[in-house]
């Protein structure tokens, strides 16, 4: 089960925008609104998208519940990407470090820590990766889940810590436990690809980066990351690819569309929050 081309990411649902803090500023307070986000995700529906990929942040809680509840949105997918550090902070600063660990826990069965502490005493974290995996893809529960995708912020540190055992826990129980697709976001393809093959010992692993015609944050630079893109040892999904508006959309569009028909990316993850912008966006990459 593979992802379709074109992915809606959720940068505009969280108000994030690397060109424009007044823009981003605004989104965040339009998309406190389940409806909006749920508006906008019809939109994509409606124009041929049949993922969504999106971080575990507390407001889409709301949008889920409607979602299940109303049944909207048959055969769409749900890409979970984890952890989404700003929530623990949160709570940390609400609740204590006592207060966070039990409202967190208490969301599944807290037997399950017992095994997967032991576990720690012997040296195995695959116990409680699972936990937290479960923990934080606890709000997708009754949604088709096509992938769950660890945020480069957890990846990028595991790899450079070189903790390839805990990435091939978390890619088992993602696929044994979950039945998705393992995925891993990154600031370093090549680095990536070279970790998740070599060390992890994971075959053709989804791995999202950026990709975009101005060479935007794709370290360590823009040659080496399509070298790496295109080396077929990973299944790719473009991000960025508008590069923050540093290039015209269309010829930005037309970079990364090039580079999917010639198979270096497999599926493309844009965000937009207006429909003319998602129908144009979605046109050019499903052709």
């Amino acid at each position: 089960m593979s992802y379709g081309k074109a992915i809606l990411g959720d940068n505009q649902f969280l108000g994030v925008n690397h060109a424009n803090q007044a823009k981003a500023a605004e989104l965040f307070d339009r998309f406190k609104n389940p409806d909006a986000i749920i508006e906008v995700i019809g939109f994509a529906y409606e124009a041929g998208v049949r993922d969504f990929m999106f971080t575990t942040h507390d407001r889409y809680e709301p949008v889920f519940d409607e979602i299940r509840r109303s049944n909207l949105f048959p055969g769409m997918y749900y890409t979970p990407c984890l952890p989404y550090a700003h929530k623990y902070w949160n709570k940390l600063s609400d609740l204590g470090p006592v207060g966070m660990l039990t409202s967190t826990v208490f969301q599944i069965n807290p037997l399950s820590l017992i095994p997967a502490t032991l576990g720690l005493f012997v040296g195995s974290t695959k116990g409680i990766t699972q936990v937290l995996t479960q923990i934080e893809t606890l709000m997708c529960k009754g949604l088709p889940v096509r992938g769950i995708f660890l945020q480069n912020l957890a990846f990028d540190f595991l790899m450079s810590m070189e903790l390839h055992g805990v990435i091939e826990n978390f890619a088992e129980v993602v696929t044994n436990k979950l039945g998705a697709h393992p995925g891993f976001i990154t600031m370093n393809h090549s680095i990536a690809t070279e970790f998740l093959c070599d060390k992890a010992g994971i075959n053709k692993p989804w791995i999202c980066a950026n990709y975009n015609i101005d060479g935007f944050r794709m370290n360590p630079s823009q040659t080496s990351c399509e070298a790496s893109f295109a080396s077929g040892r990973s299944n790719n999904i473009a991000m960025s690819v508008l590069a923050s508006g540093r290039a015209s959309p269309n010829e930005a569009m037309n970079y990364v569309v090039d580079h999917l028909h010639k198979g270096h990316v497999d599926a493309i993850l844009f965000g937009s929050s207006s429909k003319k912008n998602i129908k144009s966006n979605v046109s050019k990459i499903l052709g």
